[in-house]
């Protein structure tokens, strides 16, 4: 892991570069393209000049991402980085969009492209340049951790292949005569288009909540399943505020005999080595757990085979036992491994049927996890 100044340094570096390769290239290609009368070639170069005033908004996004919590943004600017990447993406929708209607018109009024050396010359040193930009960004995505260098990065690959394109219609007009200056112009500005759809997706779902790669989620898991005194972890759920700037809540269970104090000391534990681990602000609930009622391994086998016979696509988590005279009252919570048409209550009566067929003293309480979203509990009424 790295500090948040030592990140913020590292990105403005990498801005700086991709801003100088890209006006390099981006001011030549037009320069070239007005002399030669291509439009594909005046198009890709305003796509790079483009990238470079997007780049400095980058830049700029890292400044004050880096910006410390205050009153009306408790959980810090880190989600700007994603903002940025949306207006990156309008940018170059923006481009594609207008490149379409200039190459339509090509292709109805087309005009001959004056080929020379130092045009094909042009068009190759673009192509190198933009495979280093692509190389560059991809670097500072794993230097940061930012997924705008990521989105950067695509953009730049899909650069290398409209170019090509705008080399090959110049060969092509130069050695067969054929005019498809217009139809490489429709094809590079739907790379473009697409490169920029892609982009908004990503910042968008990043925006509205989408959960973090699911190898994050195990590694999370894994380490603090590894803390003496966890039994278990689930709805565990990691909130993005922006690079390096996490939140964890989450169940996790702990010896049903442990008193007030020490279950909280042991999840203070906890919280405190993720941060230290994964930099990570948590908020934990605890969940009883009898691990020292022998009964409970033939009570959860029980539920196992009520699942398997109600032909439901269940899993179950924060099983608790407790046993009050002849009754045995199992607590439960249960999510699902496929699609089911049934409502939470046709779900509880499928199980409460199953469950009282094998022992009828058997009385469950369960919750239906949606996705995160828990509905009411059912079978409370009984106790």
């Amino acid at each position: 892991m790295f500090s948040m100044a030592s990140r913020q340094h590292r990105a403005y570096a990498f801005c700086a570069a991709g801003m100088a390769i890209d006006a390099f290239l981006g001011l030549t290609k037009i320069f070239m393209g007005w002399q030669s009368g291509s439009v594909a070639v005046v198009g890709d170069g305003f796509n790079n000049v483009t990238d470079v005033g997007s780049t400095f908004l980058l830049l700029l996004t890292f400044y004050y991402a880096a910006k410390p919590s205050d009153k009306e943004h408790p959980f810090g600017h880190g989600r700007l980085e994603y903002l940025n990447s949306t207006v990156m993406a309008a940018a170059v929708l923006y481009v594609g969009i207008s490149l379409v209607i200039e190459s339509v018109q090509k292709i109805l009024t087309p005009e001959p492209i004056e080929f020379s050396p130092l045009l094909a010359a042009v068009l190759c040193v673009g192509i190198v340049g933009k495979l280093l930009l692509s190389f560059v960004y991809r670097k500072a995505q794993q230097s940061t951790g930012s997924e705008a260098f990521s989105a950067y990065g695509a953009d730049s690959v899909s650069d290398v292949l409209s170019t090509a394109g705008v080399l090959a219609a110049v060969l092509a007009e130069k050695f067969t005569g054929f005019h498809i200056d217009g139809w490489m112009g429709i094809l590079m500005s739907l790379a473009i288009i697409y490169t920029g759809y892609s982009i908004l997706k990503h910042a968008v779902n990043s925006i509205i909540g989408a959960p973090p790669d699911s190898e994050v989620y195990r590694e999370v898991e894994q380490f603090m399943l590894g803390i003496p005194g966890i039994y278990g972890v689930h709805d565990l759920i990691i909130h993005d505020y922006g690079p390096e700037n996490h939140f964890l809540s989450a169940h996790v269970e702990m010896d049903s005999r442990m008193n007030l104090v020490d279950s909280h000391h042991l999840a203070e534990h906890v919280m405190e080595q993720l941060k230290e681990r994964f930099h990570i602000q948590a908020v934990l609930h605890v969940d009883p757990k009898a691990v020292s009622n022998p009964r409970e391994g033939q009570y959860m086998r029980d539920l196992e085979a009520a699942i398997y016979r109600s032909h439901l696509p269940l899993a179950y988590h924060d099983f608790f036992v407790e046993e009050k005279g002849q009754d045995v009252h199992l607590s439960f919570e249960v999510t699902f491994t496929g699609k089911c048409r049934k409502s939470d209550q046709e779900i509880f009566d499928a199980l409460d049927a199953e469950m009282k067929a094998i022992n009828s003293q058997y009385h469950i309480d369960i919750m239906v996890d949606r996705n995160f979203i828990s509905g009411k509990r059912y079978g409370q009424e009984e106790e």
